[in-house]
C-alpha cells in the first residue's frame, strides 16, 4: 500500500513538473511566442516567461524635471498621478496579452558610467543580465560601437523578432541615425518612454506678452492664432525670431543691451544652443550619406555651416536676446526667468514644463519648434533631442530576446493614450482642447529625426581624437568656423573611418 502511494506521489510530482515546464518558468527561453495576425496579439503567448527590464533613475543636475522611470514602469505606490496610472495600465495589458512577467531593476548611473556597466554585464555573461537596458543615449552609443548590443533589425534566424519600426510611435528616422549601417539597429526610441519628448528642444512662448505687444508685431501678425498658423505653414525662422524679440524688448538698463532684469526680454537662451541650433538646421559636420549606403561622412565644404554660424551670431547678439551661461545653473535659470513672466521666448527642453516653477506659472503659455535657420533653404523643421535622452537597447547577454522585442513593440503601440495624458497632466498643456497646442505638439513630435551629428559624431571626437575641438567651435566667432574646420577635417575623416571599421567587425 505504501509503495503504491509513493508511486502515485512520483506520478503527481512528474505531472506538476510537466505543467510548470509548459508554463515557461523564469529559467526557460522561449524563442518563438507565436505569430501576430494583423495588429492583433491574440496568437502570441510566451507562457509566463520573465523579461528583465533595467530602467534608469539618474537625475541630471541641470534638469528641473524628475527622472523618467515613473513613465516607464509607473510608481510603486497606489497614489499615482493620472499619467503614471496610464503607464501601469499599459504595462499590465502587455504582460497579460503576451503572457510574460516583467521584472524591473533600476540603475542610478551618471552617463559616463553606463558603458562600463554594460561592458561588465556582457563580458562576464552576468546571470543577472537585464534583457532590456533603458538608459542615456550617450552611453548606449558607446556600447553600440563596442559591439555590446544586439542588432534589433536582424537578430538572426534562431529567434523571432517582433520589432516593427514602421508602426506609429517609433522614431524611425532617429533610430536610423543611431547607427553606421542601415542593416544594423541597436538602439530603439519610441513613445513607450516619453524621454524622447521630454528631452526635445523647443521654444516656449508667453502668450500674455505676445498679445500685449500685437501692435509691435509684423503687419501680418494680427493674433496668436495667425502666428501659430504661420509656424504650422513652415514660415518660422531665425530671422522672424530675431525680429519679434527686438520688437518687444524693453530696456531697464543699458540701452540696446539685453539684461536679466529688463522689463521685457524678447528671447532668453543659453550657450548650449551652440550645438542645438546648428543641429536643428540640418547643416551638420557629420552626416549619413544616402548615396553611399548611408556611410557616415564628414562634410567637405563648410561654407553653408559658415553662413549658419553668421546667422546664429546675429541672433545671439540681437537686441532683445539675453543669454545665460553654459552651466546647469544657466539652463535652470532660463526656466526661472520665463516663469517670472517677463520673457516672450525661451529655448528650453520640453520636459521643463514638468518643473514646479512652470506648473505654478499662471500666465498663458505655449510652444513652437526650434525655428528654421533659413526658410528658403530648409524644407522642414528638425526637433533636436538632448543627448541625455534615455532610449532602449537589448544586450548581447539577453536571455529573452523574442519576448523583449514583443514587449517593447506592444508597449509602444499602446502608448498613445499615455502620451496624450502626459501632455495634459504631466505638462499641464491643453493638447486636446486647444488646436494650436495640438498642432505644435504634433509638429514637434513628428519632426524629431536623425541625431547623427549631435550624438554619434561627438563619440567620434571623444574616442579617437581626445580633443572635441570640432563640436566646440565657438559660433560667436563665425569668421573662424571655416578655418577651424579646414584645419581639423583630415583628422576627423580618419577618426570616422576608424570608428566605422571598428563597428563593422560586429554582426
Amino acid at each position: 500500500m505504501k509503495k503504491t502511494r509513493i508511486i502515485a506521489l512520483f506520478l503527481l510530482l512528474a505531472t506538476l513538473l510537466g505543467l510548470f515546464a509548459s508554463c515557461g518558468g523564469s529559467g526557460d527561453v522561449v524563442n518563438d511566442g507565436g505569430d501576430r495576425v494583423g495588429d492583433s496579439w491574440e496568437g502570441v503567448n510566451f507562457k509566463g516567461q520573465e523579461v528583465h527590464f533595467c530602467v534608469s533613475v539618474n537625475q541630471y543636475n541641470e534638469a528641473s524635471f524628475p527622472a523618467a522611470d515613473i513613465y516607464t514602469k509607473g510608481p510603486d505606490k497606489a497614489s499615482s498621478n493620472e499619467v503614471t496610472k496610464t503607464v501601469l495600465a499599459r504595462n499590465k495589458k502587455a504582460e497579460d496579452e503576451l503572457n510574460i512577467k516583467v521584472v524591473y531593476s533600476t540603475k542610478d548611473l551618471h552617463y559616463s558610467k553606463i558603458l562600463e556597466d554594460i561592458r561588465t554585464i556582457v563580458t562576464t555573461s552576468s546571470k543577472t543580465s537585464p534583457d532590456i537596458y533603458n538608459n542615456d543615449i550617450s552611453g548606449l552609443s558607446r556600447a553600440m560601437v563596442d559591439g555590446l548590443l544586439w542588432n534589433v533589425k536582424n537578430p538572426g534566424d534562431e529567434v523571432k523578432n517582433y520589432f516593427d519600426f514602421t508602426k506609429d510611435g517609433w522614431y524611425q528616422e532617429y533610430i536610423k541615425g543611431c547607427t553606421f549601417n542601415q542593416d544594423k539597429y541597436y538602439i530603439f526610441a519610441g513613445d513607450y518612454f516619453v524621454d524622447m519628448i521630454r528631452m526635445a528642444w523647443v521654444v516656449y512662448i508667453n502668450h500674455d506678452i505676445f498679445t500685449r505687444n500685437l501692435n509691435s508685431m509684423p503687419e501680418w501678425c494680427t493674433s496668436l492664432d495667425v502666428f501659430y498658423d504661420y509656424v504650422a505653414e513652415g514660415e518660422w525662422d531665425m530671422d522672424l525670431m530675431m525680429d519679434i524679440a527686438g520688437r518687444v524688448h524693453a530696456d531697464s538698463g543699458v540701452m540696446g543691451v539685453t539684461e536679466r532684469n529688463d522689463i521685457v526680454v524678447g528671447l532668453a537662451t543659453n550657450n548650449v544652443m551652440n550645438r542645438v541650433y546648428p543641429s536643428s538646421s540640418g547643416i551638420t559636420l557629420y552626416y549619413l550619406d544616402k548615396e553611399n549606403s548611408y556611410r557616415p561622412s564628414v562634410i567637405s565644404d563648410s561654407s553653408q555651416f559658415q553662413r549658419l554660424a553668421q546667422k546664429y551670431t546675429q541672433l545671439m547678439e540681437a537686441k532683445g536676446v539675453y543669454q545665460s551661461d553654459w552651466s546647469a545653473d544657466g539652463l535652470r535659470d532660463n526656466t526661472l526667468h520665463f516663469a517670472e513672466g517677463n520673457v516672450l521666448f525661451v529655448t528650453q527642453r520640453l520636459g521643463e514644463m514638468e518643473s514646479g516653477v512652470l506648473r505654478d506659472f499662471n500666465a498663458s503659455k505655449g510652444l513652437v519648434p526650434l525655428p528654421k535657420w533659413n526658410k528658403n533653404e530648409q524644407d522642414y523643421y528638425h526637433t533636436v533631442v538632448h543627448n541625455q535622452a534615455e532610449l532602449g537597447a537589448i544586450l548581447n547577454t539577453a536571455k529573452a530576446y523574442s519576448a523583449a522585442s514583443a514587449l517593447m513593440q506592444h508597449l509602444n503601440e499602446n502608448s498613445k493614450e499615455f502620451v496624450h495624458a502626459y501632455y495634459e497632466k504631466g505638462l499641464k498643456y491643453k493638447y486636446n482642447s486647444d488646436k494650436n497646442s495640438r498642432a505644435m505638439m504634433d509638429l514637434v513630435r513628428e519632426c524629431t529625426d536623425d541625431p547623427f551629428s549631435l550624438t554619434i559624431g561627438n563619440r567620434c571626437e571623444e574616442l579617437y581624437t581626445g580633443t572635441g575641438k570640432l563640436s566646440g567651435i565657438d559660433l560667436y566667432k563665425s569668421d573662424t568656423v571655416a578655418s577651424t574646420f579646414d584645419s581639423e577635417k583630415d583628422a576627423y575623416v580618419d577618426c570616422m573611418n576608424k570608428m566605422i571599421e571598428k563597428f563593422n567587425i560586429f554582426d
